[in-house]
């Protein structure tokens, strides 16, 4: 079994983990440095991913199709998806504009959906229940700001993407020094 012990026990510097993390640590300060680019790349790889998927809904039709009724609910998604694909390929800017406005609508939606939760605090604990209720409605408010301005909405995802990778790759080098 493959384990923080055996490792230990091997004596050996985890070389795999330690130039991973380097290369997040890389990738997040050239994201914070050009979040431009970044957000060029996210659009690029949405793309890209998405026609394989549409590429795979359709093959799951085609195999599906004999025996299975509902089959033709994959060739619909898989039209979509190359189509998103195609367009995101095509037209970087309007999938950059794409990405940041669901981004927005991602944080919309977990605003309304804490802010709708935070109400079970109330029967516990009416102090909980009034801290969750407020930063609910402030995370609210910044998700209404980025639908308004969907440029700080894109550098926000890429800010966010830049500093996981910062902090990701950093416990990755230090848990390469750790395993030795």
């Amino acid at each position: 079994m493959y384990s923080f012990s055996y490792r230990r026990d091997q004596g050996g510097f985890d070389w795999g983990e330690f130039i991973s993390g380097i290369l997040m640590v890389v990738v997040g300060l050239l994201l914070l440095k050009h979040p431009e680019k970044g957000l060029h790349a996210f659009v690029l790889i949405f793309g890209v991913v998405s026609l394989v998927q549409g590429v795979a809904w359709i093959a799951a039709y085609f195999r599906f199709k004999q025996f299975f009724d509902w089959s033709w609910t994959a060739f619909i998604p898989g039209v979509l998806d190359i189509i998103i694909g195609i367009l995101f390929l095509v037209y970087d800017d309007v999938g950059g504009l794409t990405l940041a406005y669901l981004f927005a609508v991602w944080f919309l939606a977990d605003s309304i959906v804490g802010i709708a939760f935070s109400w079970h605090l109330k029967v516990f604990q009416p102090g909980y229940f009034i801290f969750s209720l407020i930063m609910n409605i402030l995370s609210l408010l910044i998700a209404i700001s980025l639908i308004f301005n969907p440029i700080l909405a894109a550098l926000s995802m890429i800010w966010l993407v830049a500093f996981w990778l910062l902090v990701f790759g950093v416990n990755q080098i230090i848990l390469a020094w750790m395993h030795r």
